[in-house]
């Protein structure tokens, strides 16, 4: 009887690929389908803390706040904002280099769909958070965001950018949930999609302040008022 040896289970695969155009190193033989699987279980519970500290927008914008100052004094340790910066790299990076769509269909489309928003979301966020906090000094704290949807037009692209970016790590999740569950049950699925749907609504309803009034602070709404200002950059850059 023949026993084909499985490579899912080691980092470095040294069964031969074909050579990159950049030639022949050592990720060539990485297995980044495994690395991209146990990297997730650390970005996976910062995004899960993240997204549950959003929530508590829906309270107040105190609420989402004092959540926000005690994550904060985790992720602002210098030593753990290194490991974060470092396992967000790893993660779009072992994710790009298995980004495939061309014969993809079903979950493993959806998957793979959902990852390169993801992917595109996290780059985008983490640069213009920097950006702000660094380059332009302002806080990027509950008002930051409520901020974005409060000023046309760029509320437009700020709501449909993070409620993108929210789903789509629902629907990434789902997918490779649905991969690893063969048989999970339609009404499992449904609760899934309808669970990622409704934290992603109620997230995007806290911050445009449907249930609550917002009063923008005024150092907030300058920054807004001259983002979208005639001859300025909507990103920010003036």
């Amino acid at each position: 009887m023949h026993i084909e040896e499985s490579h899912d289970w080691v980092i470095f695969n040294t069964k031969h690929r074909p050579a990159p155009f950049w030639g022949e190193t050592s990720l060539q033989y990485a297995n980044w389908e495994l690395i991209h699987r146990f990297n997730s279980l650390f970005i996976g519970a910062f995004i899960v803390a993240h997204l549950g500290n959003h929530l508590l927008a829906v309270i107040s914008p105190e609420a989402h706040t004092e959540g926000l100052a005690v994550m904060r004094q985790i992720y602002f340790d210098p030593l753990f904002e290194m490991l974060l910066f470092i396992t967000i790299f790893v993660q779009i990076a072992s994710g790009y280099l298995e980004l495939k769509f061309i014969g993809k269909s079903g979950w493993k489309l959806v998957r793979n769909l959902s990852g390169a928003c993801l992917m595109w979301f996290m780059i985008i966020h983490i640069g213009t958070v920097y950006y702000t906090r660094y380059v332009d000094h302002i806080p990027t704290d509950f008002y930051w965001v409520a901020g974005s949807f409060a000023h046309e037009p760029i509320q437009y692209i700020a709501i449909a950018f993070y409620g993108l970016g929210v789903f789509s790590f629902f629907a990434h999740v789902i997918a490779v949930w649905a991969l690893a569950w063969k048989t999970m049950p339609v009404r499992v699925q449904v609760l899934s999609w309808g669970f990622g749907a409704t934290t992603t609504t109620l997230i995007l309803l806290a911050f445009a302040g449907v249930f609550y009034s917002i009063e923008i602070p005024s150092e907030m709404t300058e920054y807004y008022v001259q983002m979208v200002a005639p001859g300025s950059s909507i990103f920010g850059g003036r």
